[in-house]
């Protein structure tokens, strides 16, 4: 299966789809690894937390990503978190302490919404450290794909933004009908939609793999081809050489015995 998760106020919410692409069921645990193992077959799960965290103020992705939002809808990216911070002697240190450590080193600080954040990132690349197949997504940069690339008018926590992402997800064929997500209805809406984002996303991620798996193998196929090409040529070669060798030898073996003769 193929998964969207993101962190909510509860712990986190995942949405996922089956084989044909249809969303097949939803899950919330306090605990990561319970919404990870609560899927079945899981073959990725796009997660909106950032992963691999660099010992730098600022990652090129993240810059990126806000540019491609545009200065309204931008701002929902936070600034990834230096990698000392998701360290366990820091996870619970003041945000004065890890500001002021962050000041020495990389000349800026990060604001509390970023820093409350801590745990939950430490939680997402330790599932990745233990094998599962997590990856990180933006769920604005999914919608904003959604709609021809366009970032939205609204925000999230707005009713027009909710009617907007659930717009651009039906039209992207996932439905959330009431049935599946009745093991997450107590949760904020916002979150469900962008799990669902999230879902979209890994699936575009997957579907991308397989693509390129495709074209790396047609590649393949085709320089054994060539390679085989070029053995059956060499051996044609061969073999005349070795025809005309034996024709040689004999029209000289027929001219010494006539010499004798």
């Amino acid at each position: 299966m193929i998964a969207g998760v993101d962190g909510c106020r509860e712990g986190w919410v995942g949405v996922w789809l089956d084989p044909s692409g249809a969303v097949a069921g939803t899950a919330s645990s306090a605990s990561l690894e319970k919404v990870l193992q609560n899927i079945p077959e899981l073959k990725v799960a796009g997660i909106d937390m950032p992963i691999h965290l660099l010992d730098a103020p600022t990652r090129l992705a993240d810059t990126q990503a806000r540019r491609a939002l545009g200065p309204e809808r931008g701002r929902s990216i936070f600034p990834a978190l230096p990698r000392f911070t998701i360290e366990e002697r820091w996870l619970n240190a003041e945000f004065n302490d890890v500001n002021a450590t962050c000041r020495q080193l990389y000349g800026r600080a990060f604001s509390r919404q970023s820093l409350h954040l801590r745990a939950k990132i430490a939680e997402v690349n330790r599932m990745e450290r233990e094998g599962f197949p997590v990856i990180e997504v933006h769920p604005e940069l999914s919608f904003t794909a959604m709609n021809a690339g366009r970032p939205l008018t609204f925000s999230k926590k707005t009713w027009g933004g909710f009617r907007e992402r659930i717009s651009l997800l039906e039209e992207s064929g996932l439905h959330l009908s009431d049935d599946l997500l009745l093991p997450v209805r107590h949760l904020a809406p916002d979150d469900i939609v962008d799990a669902a984002a999230a879902v979209v996303e890994a699936h575009y991620v997957v579907a991308h793999q397989i693509a390129a798996a495709m074209v790396e193998a047609a590649r393949k196929g085709r320089r054994r081809r060539r390679r085989r090409r070029r053995r059956h040529k060499q051996q044609q070669q061969q073999q005349q050489a070795a025809s005309s060798a034996s024709s040689s030898s004999s029209s000289s073996s027929s001219s010494s015995s006539s010499s004798s003769s």
